[in-house]
């Protein structure tokens, strides 16, 4: 009998993946702190502690309706945690935010190494001699949440036993069960505060348009372009113009960004033979 009741107060350790993303979905900013609750426990559940940031642009701490910090009120971190996250300059050399912005996908890192099951080989040229200075964790889970427009937010999870070097095991299951519930997470919280007045509209840009700016985000001039496009110089002005008022830009520089943001502009260096 004892060992009945012994099994019924057993405590359920772990969410199923499915049911944590309908809890961490969010339609209206009154659904943050629920979302964040359910979020914590699922992470604490596999013995982790979190950190979010919703956009790595301004590592502005993610908050719920009332305007209360997450990261204090519901993920457990002290003031004296986040004095170096606070400090935007330092945060920007940490090597967890700098892996959050190559990575396509979740990775753990200690100081002997980045950890994934498929390794990119730009994460294969990063440094980190500095891991162990610069890090405030001895390992970490990154997941990385790239977002519509070029936007970025990243989950850093870490062990809350201090002295654990390896997350093998942790990574796994966060992969399994967390990685998808985070990116519902973050996405959902930006869709509902993001300020659209910066943004893009919907543009239909030309493979023309297309190609003249994509030499010009590879700096070239309007006589270079023209050149390298068998076109005229008054013709490289005309189509970039003209992308430039579909996006609703006010000069060159913020055409181009906006044409990345809408992912018409990617790192290759060249573009693909034009069709006419």
């Amino acid at each position: 009998m004892a060992t009945n009741v012994l099994e019924l107060r057993r405590p359920q350790r772990h969410i199923a993946p499915d049911r944590l993303e309908d809890a961490v979905r969010i339609h209206d900013r009154h659904d943050v702190r629920g979302a964040a609750l359910a979020l914590e426990r699922a992470a604490r559940g596999l013995g982790l502690r979190m950190l979010v940031w919703h956009d790595l642009a301004t590592l502005e701490p993610m908050v719920d309706a009332e305007g209360q910090p997450l990261d204090s009120g519901l993920f457990g971190w002290t003031e004296a945690e986040l004095t170096g996250w606070r400090n935007f300059d330092r945060a920007l050399r940490s090597p967890l935010l700098r892996v959050a912005r190559l990575a396509g996908g979740p990775v753990w890192i200690n100081r002997h190494g980045i950890h994934a099951p498929l390794m990119d080989r730009t994460l294969e040229r990063f440094a980190l001699d500095d891991f162990a200075e610069s890090a405030p964790f001895a390992a970490a889970i990154v997941v990385p949440v790239h977002l519509p427009f070029g936007q970025i937010g990243t989950a850093i999870l870490v062990s809350t036993d201090p002295g654990r070097t390896d997350l093998a095991a942790e990574f796994a299951r966060v992969e399994a069960a967390l990685a998808a519930a985070i990116l519902r997470f973050v996405s959902g919280y930006v869709a509902v505060s993001r300020d659209l007045r910066y943004l893009p509209t919907d543009s239909l840009l030309t493979s023309r348009e297309i190609e003249c700016l994509s030499w010009v985000a590879h700096g070239k001039t309007d006589f270079e372009i023209s050149i390298i496009l068998g076109c005229s110089h008054a013709g490289v002005r005309y189509h970039v113009t003209r992308a430039c008022a579909k996006l609703g830009a006010v000069n060159r520089a913020q055409s181009v960004f906006r044409a990345c943001q809408l992912g018409y502009l990617g790192p290759t260096a060249a573009r693909p033979a034009r069709q006419d």
